[in-house]
């Protein structure tokens, strides 16, 4: 289920990047594609709104809220850079969950997940210096959504033993999409009128990148650790990057290729950590 939402995750990139460049603003976007996320989970799931418990809305409130922070930084972030440079520094989550589990929730983490940390640094750094060495907002954005990407995760191992993952998606999608709507009321909503492509872009967006993507994510990662959760929706980076390559027409320098190497590198060393493992789903729960 990871691996099937990683892969359709992937898409999402190159879509919301057409969608930017068609003139659409980047909340916009957000709005976009949570609004039809949450309405095609309203209509499939409608009668779960009356057995959701106080604590799957508080829950799913504060997961909806670090979502929401995921994607202003991740849809702007996209709006200045290209899809693969936005989808590989979004999804270094391999290196981040285990140290924000580490400092939040009290694992430490191995001494290989700090070789990865270095790893990943330098591969940012490859992706993200220009020539001019001055720092690309892009890529300091969707390394940020990252970030917070991680958080979300890891809280959301915790929280999927304790609630049901169906109720939390319903309600982080309608969080999302309530803070989406007043951001785009504050910043005008003034938008390009839609016609079919637009409006296909948005419906797969929306239905396959965001509502599909994000119900595999909240069951699948029931099942498994916050960790392993992180390495296989990673893997989404290297669809983004085919598809871009494929679609979008998008050519990446030695320098890029090195440091996307560097940073799936690092993914694949804290998947095999040296020394012994732990049972980070034992210590979640």
């Amino acid at each position: 289920m990871l691996l099937t939402a990683a892969m359709v995750g992937g898409g999402g990139f190159i879509g919301a990047k057409y969608l930017l460049d068609w003139g659409y603003t980047p909340y916009q976007v957000m709005l976009g594609r949570f609004l039809i996320a949450t309405m095609c989970l309203s209509l499939i799931y409608y009668k779960r709104y009356r057995k959701i418990t106080k604590n799957e809305w508080k829950t799913g409130g504060i997961l909806g809220v670090l979502l929401a922070v995921t994607f202003v930084l991740l849809t702007v972030g996209l709006y200045y850079t290209t899809p693969s440079v936005n989808a590989f520094l979004c999804n270094t989550q391999a290196v981040i969950v285990p140290i924000i589990c580490w400092v939040v929730l009290g694992q430490r983490p191995m001494a290989s997940c700090f070789v990865a940390a270095i790893l990943t640094f330098l591969g940012v750094g490859l992706l993200s210096i220009t020539e001019g060495f001055g720092i690309d907002l892009g890529a300091i954005l969707s390394f940020g959504a990252s970030v917070a990407f991680s958080l979300q995760m890891a809280f959301m191992g915790k929280a999927v033993r304790e609630c049901d993952p169906i109720n939390i998606a319903l309600v982080e999608h309608l969080t999302v999409a309530v803070i989406a709507g007043i951001i785009v009321a504050a910043t005008g909503i003034h938008m390009p009128p839609l016609n079919k492509l637009s409006m296909g872009s948005f419906l797969f967006v929306g239905i396959f990148c965001t509502a599909v993507y994000f119900i595999l994510q909240s069951v699948g990662q029931k099942y498994t650790s916050a960790n392993k959760t992180a390495i296989i929706i990673t893997s989404e980076s290297i669809f983004a990057a085919i598809i871009s390559v494929l679609f979008y027409g998008e050519r990446m320098g030695w320098r890029g290729f090195l440091g996307c190497a560097m940073i799936f590198g690092a993914m694949l060393l804290a998947e095999k950590p040296m020394g012994k493992t732990v049972d980070t789903t034992e210590k979640i729960s």
